[in-house]
């Protein structure tokens, strides 16, 4: 499916934290590590950052390529779902969409790479994802994610999607506000 909406809620890891001991007593698996390079696009008056729309591209090992574009947002879509558009494309031609994108006048606003770790689990037919993502020179960041493919899930699954902060205890850590390519061009200044 290439639509979706994403129930998510994101954290900064701190020391003292033990996500892998979190996995593990609450029987999350490891499903892969992934290397993603994205890059993200936006208007030439950067109405897209301020609304906080996506377009961005993304290379995920070297071997596959997708464009996702999500909707404006605000702080209560951040967390509680967001419409997400995913379109395979051929990693072959990722120089050719970067053209098409500049061609319709979408400048870059900032690339980077993003080292990811996904444990997941199914409780009672719902799919639980953990996220441990490492920018580095930046951070490291935990994502809880739910997916869900109709508004009526998404209502349902924002009560499960606080049961699962407090099952990994993320009320000890501080909440990560912004989205990555905001978080990194503002590391970058």
């Amino acid at each position: 499916m290439a639509s979706r909406i994403e129930i998510e809620d994101s954290y900064i890891l701190e020391d003292g934290y033990n996500v892998y001991e979190k996995l593990k007593k609450n029987g999350f698996v490891f499903e892969s590590q992934i290397v993603e390079e994205d890059t993200y696009y936006t208007d030439k008056d950067e109405v897209f950052i301020k609304d906080r729309v996506c377009l961005r591209t993304r290379k995920t090992n070297e071997d596959m390529l997708e464009l996702t574009y999500k909707p404006k947002t605000d702080d209560n879509t951040e967390k509680y779902g967001k419409r997400e558009v995913n379109i395979e494309l051929n990693v072959k031609d990722y120089d050719d969409i970067r053209f098409v994108i500049s061609q319709l006048g979408y400048i870059e606003y900032i690339s980077f790479k993003k080292f990811r770790e996904v444990y997941s689990k199914n409780i009672d037919g719902i799919q639980y994802s953990v996220m441990i993502d490492k920018i580095e020179g930046v951070g490291e960041y935990i994502e809880l994610e739910l997916l869900a493919d109709t508004e009526e899930e998404q209502e349902r699954l924002k009560v499960k999607l606080d049961e699962f902060v407090a099952m990994f205890e993320c009320y000890k850590l501080k909440e990560k506000t912004l989205p990555y390519r905001d978080i990194v061009k503002n590391a970058k200044k």
